[in-house]
């Protein structure tokens, strides 16, 4: 007894008693609407006399109450897997509780139509004992109530379902055909809206011009607008149940889309439609699952080669070889990391790398450079490729000024050399792999110049030509030195260091 107390109290928590008493309401509504139309409004006084009174009335009323607990009994029994899904998820199959929960409205309407077709054919049989004519009026009353009936059960339960079928359809949608499509649905509403209701005025039209009916023009009448009205009633809860079946999912959408281009890139909606509509909601969900990948692959992508080269690599197709380009070239090399490394440990030498680059990018970075390559404890920055940049010189002397401040109370020390000139950017390796870097002398010249940077006061070199190409501002905060001949060169370069800053230059 407890547990089945237990049971009812959850049961009541969920969305099912209004699922219960809608659909239930519905159908004795209108079951109490045809027999009180059948009883008043048909204008046969001798069928009034004989009719839903007495032993006809008696069979309405008890086969009404026999319904209304069969139509329990067969509900709960069919729908007892997802009740027991509802309490215990993992111990059902998913992909059985997907299709019956798809199915619910369609089971419940077949449900109401069999309860119906089982009525009207008890209540016929009764009324062909009484009188031929009541017992045919019984039967298309009873026929066209129970046809609007099943389409309003239908129309109800695809929306109170809603939160049961987003549970179901959480993580998988493959089948558009669990559900009407939208066209049967529209259909559907239009014969309740429309063809219902016209053909009872038909109906009693013809039999009233046939001489079936004996009652006066005024009692077909009130007939007629009583058939009308029931018709404006039912035809606008079932267009306002087709329209929210469409144009709720559609808001959802929007909303969603919305969300999106504010950059809200974990927005999911929904499924809870077995019909095209779950289609449009399952593409959203895996459109949005692709972009969160894509998004991902150029973060990771950008982590490798830097925002601007996956950038360009993203927007063109990369092919080996490149184009010439002025640029700068910063090269920074770690001094004595052998002997760090012995003294340290690996998971320290990483941890020390990892602080000092992370220097070292910040800076590049605000200078609008690229980082291109790292080589192990060095470090080779571009300023002016992928992405052509005006004065790139300026910017390279800049950076590296930057980098000695702020690399000066750091652990690691490193040599820093700046060189600028023509070089070829673009695509070099294999077909099947390959990267994007720089090759020239402007290149050649910054390695050469950070090994003598590393020996020298400052750690921090260029060369004239690099000055000479930067603005007259950064040209000021950097000194001339001697010319020396650099390794692999044959000719003299002359040197260039900062110079110690100025109380002008804090400002």
């Amino acid at each position: 007894m407890e547990r089945f107390w237990r049971e009812l109290r959850w049961l009541w928590g969920t969305s099912w008693p209004l699922y219960a008493a809608s659909v239930l309401g519905t159908n004795i509504a209108t079951a109490v609407g045809c027999m009180l139309f059948v009883r008043y409004l048909i204008p046969m006084p001798e069928v009034r006399e004989l009719g839903f009174s007495g032993e006809l009335g008696a069979i309405g009323v008890i086969y009404a109450v026999v319904a209304v607990i069969l139509g329990v009994v067969v509900t709960l029994y069919l729908f007892r897997p997802v009740l027991e899904w509802q309490r215990h998820p993992d111990g059902h199959d998913p992909n059985m509780v997907r299709h019956l929960v798809m199915r619910l409205p369609v089971l419940q309407t077949a449900i109401v139509v069999a309860v119906w077709g089982i009525g009207i054919a008890i209540v016929t049989i009764a009324a062909l004992r009484i009188d031929a004519r009541l017992a045919t009026v019984v039967l298309t009353s009873a026929i066209l109530t129970c046809f609007v009936t099943a389409v309003l059960t239908y129309l109800q339960a695809e929306r109170l379902v809603r939160p049961i079928a987003a549970s179901a359809l959480a993580r998988r949608f493959e089948d558009s055909t669990l559900q009407p499509p939208i066209k049967s649905r529209l259909y559907l509403t239009w014969f309740t809206t429309s063809a219902v209701p016209m053909a009872g005025v038909l109906l009693l039209t013809l039999a009233q011009r046939g001489g079936y009916f004996t009652g006066t023009v005024g009692e077909l009448t009130a007939a007629i607008v009583a058939l009308i009205g029931a018709g404006l009633v039912t035809g606008f809860m079932g267009t306002t149940f087709a329209i929210m079946s469409v144009v709720d999912p559609i808001k959802e959408l929007q909303v969603a889309i919305n969300r999106v281009r504010r950059g809200e890139q974990d927005t999911q909606v929904d499924i809870y439609d077995g019909s095209e509509i779950g289609v449009l909601q399952a593409g959203f969900n895996e459109m949005m699952r692709g972009l969160r990948d894509r998004q991902r692959v150029r973060d990771v992508f950008s982590q490798y080669v830097g925002a601007e080269v996956a950038q360009k690599a993203l927007e063109e197709r990369p092919e080996l070889g490149g184009e010439e380009r002025k640029v700068a070239v910063l090269f920074i090399d770690v001094i004595g990391s052998t002997t760090y490394a012995v003294d340290h440990t690996p998971e320290e030498v990483v941890a020390a790398l990892n602080e000092f680059f992370d220097v070292v990018v910040e800076v590049v970075h605000r200078n609008k450079g690229v980082i291109n390559k790292f080589q192990g404890d060095a470090a080779l920055a571009v300023f002016g490729a992928p992405v052509s940049l005006h004065d790139a010189a300026s910017h390279a002397l800049q950076a590296a000024r930057e980098l000695q401040d702020e690399l000066s109370g750091h652990e690691l020390k490193a040599g820093i050399g700046v060189a600028s000139g023509h070089v070829v950017a673009g695509h070099i390796g294999g077909s099947d792999r390959f990267e994007y870097t720089v090759i020239g002398d402007a290149v050649n010249g910054a390695a050469r110049l950070t090994e003598l940077a590393k020996d020298t006061p400052g750690l921090v070199l260029t060369n004239a030509a690099t000055l000479r190409a930067a603005n007259e501002v950064e040209q000021q905060r950097w000194t001339l030195m001697k010319s020396v001949e650099l390794r692999g060169r044959g000719k003299m370069t002359q040197l260039a260091r900062p110079v110690r800053s100025t109380m002008a230059d804090r400002y």
